[in-house]
Formats: C-alpha cells, sequence, structure tokens
C-alpha cells in the first residue's frame, strides 16, 4: 500500500508518462488504467481503494456523472417495487424488467416515455426520499444509513482528472489533474 506521499510521488510520474492508451475499451477504461499504473489490483469492496483513501478518475470535460456508492433504499425490498411499478421490458428480450435511470431533485425521471420519480429531502425526518408525481414517497435513505456507507467508503476522496483522445480501445489518457477531498459534513444535509 503506498503512503499519501508515494501516491502523490506516483501520479506526477504518471503525468510526465503523457498520454497512456487504455487498459480496457469503454466508460470504466479510465478508472481501470489509472489503477493499473499506480499498482492498486480491480475491486468492487465496500471500503475504499486505499487505506486511507477512495480513487475515482473522469475524462475532462465529460457529462458523465460520477458514482460515489450504491445503496439499495429502504424499506428492504422496494427495489422489486419500484422495478415492478417503472421497469421496462429488458433489451435483452427476456421476460424480465430492467430499470436504469438518473434521479433529480429538479424534475421528475423519464422513464420509457412515462414520468417516473424525484428525490425530495424531508430534513424533519433526516431523509431523503422518492417521489412519485402524485406525490407519494416510494422509499427512501435515512441521513444515517448514507453517513455509514459514505464514511465507510469514503475516509477521503483521491479524484484524478485526464485529458483524453481516440475512442473504444484506441483511447488514451493523460493524467494532468488530482484533488484529495475531505471533510464531508452531514450536518448540512
Amino acid at each position: 500500500m503506498l503512503s499519501y506521499n508515494e501516491f502523490v510521488e506516483k501520479l506526477n510520474e504518471i503525468k510526465a508518462m503523457g498520454f497512456v492508451k487504455t487498459h480496457r475499451s469503454g466508460p470504466t477504461g479510465i478508472g481501470k488504467t489509472l489503477e493499473d499504473l499506480l499498482g492498486i489490483k480491480e475491486n468492487n469492496i465496500a471500503g475504499p481503494d486505499h487505506e486511507k483513501f477512495e480513487l475515482k478518475s473522469a475524462r475532462k470535460n465529460s457529462q458523465s456523472m460520477l458514482t460515489l456508492f450504491t445503496n439499495a433504499p429502504l424499506p428492504r425490498k422496494v427495489n422489486s417495487v419500484l422495478l415492478d411499478k417503472f421497469g421496462y421490458p429488458s433489451a435483452k428480450g427476456n421476460e424480465k424488467k430492467e430499470l436504469h435511470t438518473t434521479v433529480s431533485a429538479l424534475n421528475y425521471n423519464n422513464l420509457k416515455g412515462n414520468t417516473g420519480f424525484k428525490v425530495g429531502i424531508d430534513k424533519n425526518a433526516s431523509k431523503i426520499t422518492f417521489i412519485d408525481n402524485e406525490g407519494k414517497e416510494l422509499c427512501y435513505w435515512d441521513n444515517q444509513t448514507l453517513e455509514k456507507a459514505f464514511v465507510k467508503k469514503y475516509p477521503a476522496l483521491a479524484y484524478v482528472k485526464a485529458d483524453a483522445e481516440g475512442v473504444d480501445s484506441n483511447e488514451k489518457f493523460h493524467f494532468t489533474e488530482a484533488y484529495l477531498l475531505t471533510g464531508f459534513d452531514f450536518q448540512e444535509l
């Protein structure tokens, strides 16, 4: 495991390399390439990639969102209810439904032409909710659950950005910016 100073030194070495060919084509290529260059094994654990921080990377000027972590909403098994109510036929052509969406606090999401749900904040109950277009709460995350998941995954966040050129298996990255984010405050939710 690299110390913080060794990590910064290694990032500077990677920056000096200039453009590096992707180690995997597609959206996850940037993260895979950076992890490989840093000697970090790929994982999908609930904790951080590194002892002291989670590593995330992004292409500069990308409109892609950053997934911090996934955590099923409450009450338990509500994912099945959401899938049943808002899901659509699988693109794989089987009988299963699927549900892939981005949720906003400003507008209801659009699910294959139908109005779906949006995010609400209930400060009195200290929770973040999903609300359907009739104003009904579908599910929620309480602040305590979110804080526990966040703290477990992010003692700190190392966020590295890169210029990108090319496409698919010919994409190349030049890692040029890095930020260490610490001190997240749950009192402001």
